[in-house]
Formats: structure tokens, sequence, C-alpha cells
């Protein structure tokens, strides 16, 4: 049985889950300050909620909240936005230069106007997908659609991004 609205604790929730909902509204965001605003957001609408009858996951409502209000943050506000961690690949071994450093914050900012600027579904599917790590089955769940209009969102996505933001790979990554 689902737990009804008054048998849902939402302190306890917020103890369990806090750190994963600041996580997930990190990976879009690049700032603690603006993610902590996400992640309380995320715990004041969970208390507003009228009917939280069918959770079935705590965990994934959360990070699909925490992940949908984070975009929508994005498109507020669509300057003065720090690095986001676009790229997951192994820390580099040396200290990046300046000149590498300037250049991964300019593409993060690029990419934060672009997501920005995206239909919303495919904006919460790519975020969900390429940001969170999760795969098609999960996102498809987690919006209540199906798996072909997930593809569908995360094809179009990628070719928007690819369009407003050309090639942003580092000339080292470029085969």
């Amino acid at each position: 049985m689902t737990p009804s609205r008054s048998a849902v604790n939402v302190g306890e929730l917020a103890r369990q889950f806090g750190r994963q909902v600041f996580h997930a509204a990190w990976r879009v965001l690049g700032d603690n300050a603006l993610a902590e605003d996400v992640q309380q957001d995320v715990f004041v609408r969970l208390l507003e909620a009228r009917d939280l009858n069918g959770v079935a996951s705590w965990p994934a409502w959360l990070n699909a909240m925490a992940t949908r209000l984070a975009i929508d943050r994005l498109r507020r506000q669509r300057r003065g936005w720090q690095i986001l961690p676009l790229w997951r690949d192994s820390v580099p071994a040396h200290a990046p230069s300046a000149e590498q450093h300037a250049d991964q914050h300019e593409r993060a900012a690029r990419l934060r106007a672009a997501l920005a600027s995206l239909n919303p579904k495919q904006a919460q599917c790519f975020a969900l997908r390429h940001l969170q790590g999760l795969g098609i089955p999960e996102i498809a769940a987690l919006l209540s659609i199906s798996e072909n209009l997930v593809s569908v969102n995360l094809h179009r996505a990628t070719r928007s991004l690819t369009a407003r933001l050309g090639d942003t790979r580092s000339p080292g990554d470029r085969s």
C-alpha cells in the first residue's frame, strides 16, 4: 500500500535522500548555491503536494523532481552560470591550464544556454540520460512516456544541441 499524504514523513525523506537530490540538481546546474535552492524547493513541493499516492520509488521521484526544477532554473537564469561537469572524463593527471579552464567554462555556459532553449521534455530526457546516467527504460518510467518517445526526444535534443553548439570537443579529443 502506498503511503498517504499524512503518512509521508518529509523530514525523514529529506534526511535520507537530501544529498541525492542535491547531487541531481548540482549535475544540471554546476553551482552549489543553486543546487541547494533546488534541493529546498523539492522538499517544499513535497510538503505542498496533495496527492502522493502512486509514488513507487521515492529516490526516483525526488531525482526526477530535482532534475525538472534545475532545468526550470536554467531557463530562468541564462547568465552567470558556473562550470557544469558535462564531460565525465576521469580526473586529469595534471591540473588544467588557465586556457583549458576558460575553454571548459565557456563550453559549459554554452551547453546550459542550449539546454535552456530545448523543449522541456527533450531537456528532461537529455539531462536524465547524460547528466544522471539513467537508462532509457528508467527515463520512460520516470516521465510516464514510452521508451520510443524517450529515444525520439533524446535524438531531437542531441540534434538541436549539436546544431547550436557545433563541435565542442577540445582539440586533443578530435580524431
